[in-house]
């Protein structure tokens, strides 16, 4: 099995948020010791903005059907994962922008997805996608993040199966702290034992 970690904890191991994910890719090696493992760091990613030029140059190579380009190296990486882990720290309501940049390079139409009467046809192999966030407030019913990349996931990419966890709540005055990583990190080894 191959194990996709998209990276998307920009303060690097000060990051909460990557703490529960290490904590979680550590119970997907011992439950599946034959899995292999991929990290994107998108901290450490530089990506161009796709702007018009951008585009412009993008669709001409996606009408050909020229996927030589290294534009379209992450959506192959992509596209070849069989479960994707993504953590990303809850930010503004959603994440941070370098993961929604990430999320626009894995969109490729003839690629990660094609359309078929209209309707857009998953071409990945990720039956599953695991996504883990922190949050300072409550996320409650404001859950843009996790909601798009599923709406994402599953109308464009074909995956089917989704988990959430999300240590909430843990800037707020009293919270035990350690106490909610440690919930969080328990939701996450129950999930490893069934990938």
């Amino acid at each position: 099995m191959k194990v996709l970690f998209v990276n998307a904890c920009l303060r690097g191991e000060a990051s909460r948020t990557l703490k529960l994910a290490k904590s979680y890719l550590e119970d997907l090696k011992k439950a599946r010791p034959d899995a292999e493992f991929e990290e994107v760091d998108l901290d450490a990613l530089d990506m161009e903005v796709q702007d018009g030029d951008y585009i412009m140059r993008r669709e001409v190579l996606i009408n050909a059907k020229d996927f030589t380009s290294p534009m379209f190296d992450l959506a192959k990486q992509f596209i070849e994962a069989e479960h994707v882990v993504i953590a990303a720290p809850y930010w503004d309501l959603s994440f941070p922008a370098k993961l929604k940049m990430y999320l626009e390079r894995c969109s490729v139409d003839k690629l990660t997805f094609v359309y078929e009467k209209g309707v857009p046809q998953g071409m990945c192999k990720a039956e599953c996608l695991t996504y883990i966030t922190t949050a300072g407030g409550y996320i409650g019913e404001m859950n843009y993040g996790f909601d798009y990349v599923k709406g994402l996931g599953s109308y464009l990419f074909g995956i089917q199966k989704f988990h959430f966890v999300a240590a909430d709540g843990i800037d707020i005055d009293g919270i035990d702290v350690e106490g909610k990583l440690a919930e969080g990190k328990a939701k996450l080894a129950e999930i490893a034992k069934t990938i």
